[in-house]
């Protein structure tokens, strides 16, 4: 994979599970217009990294599709609006990804220098 910025969101892992402080590997999620599944794609700079849950609604490791709601918070790809409600519309979102980013970033040139 040659995409930078998808490299980078793959190091930060799933920006939801960040709130919690956790780390869980993230797929990449490019956003829509109008914030709508099935319209236009805005772009690889308007993505963002969910997990497998957060992202498609599948279920964490061992866990059920109602322990990781409770767990976790709701999947974008089975609540869209509870999802929206709990970590933002998506220009919050990739506005969360984008900070991510560039800390993760300062924190890379830090440890070389």
């Amino acid at each position: 994979m040659d995409n930078p910025r998808f490299r980078l969101i793959y190091d930060i892992g799933c920006i939801c599970c960040a709130r919690f402080q956790w780390f869980k590997p993230c797929q990449i999620h490019h956003l829509n217009l109008d914030e709508h599944a099935g319209q236009k794609r805005l772009g690889d700079d308007h993505t963002i990294g969910l997990c497998p849950w957060h992202h498609q609604g599948q279920p964490l490791a061992g866990l059920t599709v109602n322990e990781c709601f409770l767990l976790v918070g709701p999947s974008m790809a089975l609540e869209p609006v509870k999802f929206r409600a709990s970590f933002g519309s998506d220009e919050q979102l990739l506005a969360f990804q984008n900070h991510l980013i560039e800390r993760h970033e300062r924190l890379k040139v830090g440890r070389r220098a």
